[in-house]
């Protein structure tokens, strides 16, 4: 749906960027298949939209930019779990390719799924990823997603940083680990693997604070591929990390890898996609733990 939207609203997205509130409503209905309450949000979805349409958000669009947050990051948690930063660039045509170790990962600073993973730069096309990483760029992202923090990350950048392995599964992609956290309290886990490169298939499973897995929390009437994960050895420092990461906040998820045992900060998302598959009991349930200023 997102990639239909890109393409005919494009010549829209000065429209959009001024009425954010037609571009979320739209985008609910076809997730959900119900119009979003604004007037008296009760669901989880419906809350979050309300809070961004609503209240000052500036600190998420510092936050969500995947090159400012790991100042975030580090002043909160230390840099022992941000990843290797290779370089910082305005543009493609900045990238020393020849400076970059042969596995690394292109990505934009503000969008989702904008990246190139490289896992062997001697047969990356360079023009291709070039051409990839400036449409990304001139993308009104935040316009078209219904995510105007988005809009406001300013300036636009290009991070390389380091290409992060499962040593268990070095075929399968990472395990990431999502932690629906409220004003710091982690709630609940999504783990996600399998994930095909730079888009949403996957395969998911959620959890809650004790490791149990809860596949009833999803609507299965959507296409849901199950898989369990095994609970990470670094667990309990995850949480704690999810903790710190999130105090303050109504509701932010907080990504996070575990490699070598090892906790490795992903990304915080302020607002999670409609493709969440969540129930509407369990969309209820955590619209409980959301307080509306």
């Amino acid at each position: 749906m997102k990639k239909i939207i890109y393409k005919i609203a494009s010549p829209f997205s000065q429209f959009i960027s001024k009425h954010p509130k037609f571009i979320i409503s739209l985008l609910y209905y076809h997730a959900f298949h119900r119009k979003i309450d604004l007037s008296n949000p009760e669901l989880f979805h419906d809350k979050i939209m309300w809070i961004s349409l609503n209240t000052d958000t500036s600190q998420w669009s510092k936050l969500a930019d995947k090159y400012a947050v790991r100042d975030y990051v580090r002043n909160t948690v230390g840099d022992d779990v941000l990843t290797k930063l290779y370089g910082v660039y305005d543009t493609p045509d900045e990238i020393d390719f020849a400076a970059l170790p042969n596995q690394f990962v292109l990505k934009t600073n503000n969008a989702c799924t904008s990246n190139i993973i490289v896992r062997d730069k001697l047969s990356l096309e360079l023009d291709d990823a070039r051409s990839k990483l400036r449409y990304w760029m001139q993308m009104p992202y935040g316009e078209l997603s219904g995510q105007p923090h988005y809009t406001r990350i300013s300036p636009k950048k290009i991070i390389a940083e380091e290409f992060l392995i499962q040593p268990e599964c070095p075929e399968d992609g990472l395990i990431d680990y999502k932690f629906n956290c409220f004003n710091g309290k982690p709630v609940s886990i999504a783990a996600f693997s399998e994930r095909k490169d730079g888009t949403h298939l996957i395969r998911r499973m959620l959890y809650d604070m004790d490791w149990n897995p809860h596949p009833e929390w999803y609507d299965t009437a959507k296409p849901v591929f199950f898989k369990e994960v095994p609970k990470p050895l670094c667990f309990d420092e995850m949480a704690q990390i999810a903790s710190k990461l999130s105090q303050g906040f109504p509701y932010v998820r907080v990504d996070l890898y575990a490699i070598n045992d090892k906790p490795i900060f992903g990304e915080l998302t302020f607002t999670p996609g409609f493709d969440a598959f969540y129930t509407t009991e369990y969309e209820r349930e955590l619209g409980k733990w959301i307080q509306l200023p």
